[in-house]
């Protein structure tokens, strides 16, 4: 980590510096200005100051000694990436048979800020539209179905959504606040969701939430769903995918159930 003022060619010092002082709590608990300085390779003034900015957002704690440990935000932000890499793992084989049932390409799609992330994605066996470009591994949550069957019932990213505002993609995205509000009505009442055009005309989607329980209500914490040609997922031929989708969404809910009591338990 020597000479970190120069190695950056990109002009993000700050950060770089950031990332040197964090790692150098990989070998011991506490750290103080001194250590961080020698090992980092930057001034003693320039490591208090990064300590107490890194302390000041959580991701460090400084101790009455004068030294700093890693803080709680730090431990937060593992724990959401362990949940995640979780609910991928235990998804997998689901949207495996769900792919191989409905022959259509299947998603599954988590919430960051107002937009959703797919964290993987099974190709159709049919002839159709397909996923090849980066454009479509983060899309508007406003525009999408997995967008609308995580906000209508995860108030955060609802909020997320609305304070984001809408872009229109298509002649077809829902615009107006009161309508996206509509829109997640249906989803709670119904169970999922749907996004008719709304990001790519041709192309249409359903989805359904996988949920966990938050106290006495269900928290959404990623979706399902199935995407592929307007005429094959919202025409006759698409009822017939409501109905495995909702399983599959079930069951991935299920194992987040099953492994959380697990761990309670075990």
């Amino acid at each position: 980590m020597d000479e970190l003022a120069t190695q950056d060619p990109r002009g993000l010092r700050s950060v770089t510096i950031a990332m040197g002082v964090l790692e150098c709590f990989t070998g011991t608990d506490e750290c103080g200005a001194s250590d961080i300085a020698r090992q980092v390779g930057i001034a003693k003034s320039t490591a208090s100051r990064m300590l107490a900015t890194l302390a000041a957002g959580g991701l460090l704690e400084r101790r009455p000694n004068g030294r700093y440990r890693l803080g709680i935000r730090l431990f937060e932000y593992g724990q959401l990436a362990a949940d995640r890499l979780l609910l991928k793992e235990l998804a997998l084989p689901v949207l495996g048979e769900l792919r191989d049932r409905v022959s259509e390409t299947v998603q599954l799609g988590i919430p960051l800020g107002s937009q959703v992330l797919y964290v993987d994605r099974l190709e159709g066996t049919t002839h159709g539209l397909r996923f090849h470009t980066e454009a479509f591994r983060r899309v508007p949550g406003h525009s999408s179905s997995c967008g609308r069957a995580i906000a209508a019932f995860n108030p955060v990213v609802e909020q997320a959504v609305l304070n984001a505002g809408f872009r229109r993609h298509t002649p077809h995205t829902v615009m107006d606040p009161e309508r996206y509000r509509a829109a997640l009505a249906i989803v709670r009442e119904r169970g999922w969701a749907s996004a008719e055009e709304e990001f790519e005309i041709g192309l249409s989607s359903i989805a359904v939430p996988v949920l966990v329980r938050s106290g006495d209500a269900a928290r959404a914490v990623g979706a399902v769903s199935i995407a592929g040609p307007t005429q094959r997922v919202l025409g006759a031929r698409g009822n017939h995918m409501v109905a495995p989708l909702l399983r599959a969404g079930e069951r991935i809910s299920r194992a987040l159930v099953d492994v959380a009591d697990g761990v309670a338990t075990g």
